[in-house]
């Protein structure tokens, strides 16, 4: 999927033919910052989420967290700080098996480069808001909440949500209709059969 994901966002237009040699070329490409972000830190949605425990994976205290982040919304964050990422979507924490009934399955991972190996092997740092893994999840819990990309899709699922519900009202309202019985009028009144 990554390497699918790559090609699209890097498409930079022209007819079909030119998309697929970039896809080809992309392809290769992907490939290769798969294998460079193997050392890279690996975020999941439960890390910063409010309704996790610690025992189900939250990494941060909840004051520092967010209700039901995506991993799109991580990338975000991680594009803000200016930092490279790559986004794994059918990934799943390890304990996302232990979650109660009402909580909500956060798929997917997300790989950032927070630092680089200088010549001598040292660590450097590349954004001094994201110097730990630590300060990158409590950088991104408190600022998802402010993302635009985060209010569209709350109102988009509100949304889904009212035509949902107004298409279970009009079944609803459609059955009760359906239920009248139907028959001769004056059944079993009146005359008697021959006897």
């Amino acid at each position: 999927w990554v390497i699918q994901f790559f090609a699209r966002v890097s498409r930079s237009g022209g007819g079909h033919g030119e998309f697929s040699m970039q896809a080809h070329i992309r392809r290769h490409e992907a490939k290769q910052l798969l294998e460079k972000s193997k050392k890279w830190c690996v975020f999941y949605p439960n890390f910063i989420c409010v309704d996790r425990t610690l025992a189900q994976g939250r990494k941060v205290p909840k004051d520092c967290c967010c209700k039901n982040p995506t991993t799109l919304e991580m990338a975000h964050i991680a594009q803000a700080l200016k930092l490279e990422f790559v986004i794994e979507k059918y990934k799943l924490h390890p304990r996302s098996f232990m979650l109660k009934p009402n909580q909500v399955v956060l798929p997917g991972r997300i790989r950032v480069k927070l630092w680089e190996k200088t010549e001598d092997g040292k660590k450097k740092v590349i954004n001094e808001k994201a110097a730990t893994r630590e300060d990158f999840l409590k950088f991104a819990g408190k600022n998802i909440p402010n993302l635009k990309i985060r209010h569209q899709r709350i109102e988009m699922a509100k949304k889904q949500l009212q035509a949902q519900e107004a298409a279970a009202q009009k079944a609803a309202s459609k059955k009760t209709k359906g239920n009248k019985k139907k028959g001769k009028k004056g059944k079993g009144k009146g005359k008697k059969g021959r006897r």
